[in-house]
């Protein structure tokens, strides 16, 4: 039994080290399905992530629009107590003056006062006449201008009954609107004589000039020699102003009818005061 073990054991031995002797000698191999192919050694195995490089060629970006302005800085609002700055707020213009008026009708821009200075128009009529002439002399402004004339029987009949205080128009400036309110209260307006409104008209539209504003007449009375002639013959005397309005003023209520037709021939106004 003993051999028989012996044996055995040294069977084992021989094998164990002819199976060494055979792996230290012989040549390692793979096994592959892919054993066959001739490019199986550069197939890749398993899963592989590739990046790439970036393309060499450049594009140039498209050009963004500046962005805008960033919004203004609201006020800071004055804090608890403080007190809040006033805002000048510009003032008002003026209201405009109302222009100076004569029996009621404004007066503005280039005018005549032709008046009656008859014997008739004496005691309150001339009082109150230079009173109110007076008053809108001295209302006037220098963008105005004016002239004055009396007429009566007792002036001279080489200048159609009439005084002129100017013969042309001035404006209305300080020393020129003293100068008349002095000629309208003094000797040159003293009532005398009969009431030449024939020559009086005649005179006034030829001596001032076409581009007259308004042209008043103030009268008491029935003129000298009748209304006809002076109806008939007053458009043509008229015609020559373009844009100037007849205010015929009427003291009293005398030729009252007389003067309402010539205000009508011109189209102008026509005022009875007492």
């Amino acid at each position: 039994m003993r051999k028989i073990l012996t044996s055995m054991a040294c069977l084992a031995f021989i094998v164990c080290a002819g199976s060494l002797a055979a792996q230290s000698t012989g040549t390692s191999t793979l096994s592959s399905k892919d054993a066959t192919k001739t490019d199986a050694h550069d197939r890749p195995i398993g899963g592989i992530n590739i990046k790439l490089p970036a393309p060499t060629t450049t594009t140039t970006p498209p050009n963004e629009p500046s962005p805008p302005p960033p919004p203004p800085t609201p006020p800071t609002p004055p804090s608890e107590g403080e007190d809040v700055p006033p805002v000048e707020t510009p003032p008002d213009p003026p209201p405009p003056e109302d222009p100076p008026t004569y029996y009621g009708e404004p007066v503005q821009g280039k005018f005549a006062f032709l008046l009656d200075a008859s014997g008739s128009m004496g005691g309150s009529r001339i009082a109150t006449v230079r009173a109110e002439t007076t008053g809108t002399i001295g209302d006037l402004t220098e963008d105005d201008e004016f002239d004055c004339v009396a007429f009566g029987g007792q002036f001279s009949a080489s200048n159609g009954y009439c005084n002129f205080m100017w013969g042309t128009i001035l404006p209305g400036t300080a020393g020129n609107k003293s100068s008349a309110i002095n000629w309208v209260n003094g000797s040159a307006c003293n009532p005398g004589g009969g009431t030449p409104s024939y020559e009086a008209l005649r005179q006034g539209c030829q001596v001032y000039p076409s581009e007259l504003t308004k042209f008043f007449f103030l009268s008491d009375g029935y003129p000298n020699g009748g209304a006809a002639p002076i109806l008939a013959d007053f458009p043509g005397w008229w015609s020559k102003f373009t844009d100037c309005e007849l205010v015929v003023v009427c003291v009293g209520g005398g030729g009252a009818d007389f003067m309402q037709q010539l205000a009508a021939i011109a189209g102008g106004t026509y005022i009875s005061t007492p």
